[in-house]
């Protein structure tokens, strides 16, 4: 997935900027990325179910690889997590609405951070991302 040249999102990404916009349209922005994810990320073929209103099953594939997920929802916490299923594997977008930036990490099944292999430049574009939408929705284009 990353070259040698690249650097690796490893322990964890945080936004290198502030987002100072109303928390409830940068969740409906969070939010939109499991549904659009090909707007977010590299990926096509994407299918969601929504199994309740804070879980939602994802299909995916990131180039020639599926990836199936479990996604659980947690507003309050401001944190999306998507179980890899058949693996030890959970991607975490979290906003921190204290500091006011996004970070996102990987972690085991156990709530342990791992490394992620997965370049910064893609992690940095799905958040910018996520903040251009998170401005439509709130008016501030």
């Amino acid at each position: 997935m990353a070259t040698s040249n690249e650097n690796l999102v490893g322990m964890g990404y945080r936004s290198p900027y502030t987002v100072s916009l109303p928390y409830d349209s940068i969740w409906a922005a969070m939010v939109d990325k499991v549904y659009n994810t090909s707007d977010y990320l590299p990926v096509t073929d994407v299918k969601t179910i929504d199994r309740s209103p804070t879980h939602v099953y994802r299909e995916m594939k990131a180039g020639n690889k599926q990836l199936n997920e479990d996604i659980y929802l947690d507003k309050e916490k401001g944190e999306i997590k998507f179980f890899v299923i058949d693996a030890d594997e959970v991607h975490v977008n979290k906003f921190h609405k204290d500091e006011q930036v996004f970070e996102y990490y990987n972690e085991n099944k156990k709530g342990e951070r791992i490394p992620w292999n997965a370049p910064q430049a893609i992690v940095l574009k799905a958040m910018d991302q996520t903040v251009t939408k998170a401005k439509k929705l709130s008016g501030h284009s």
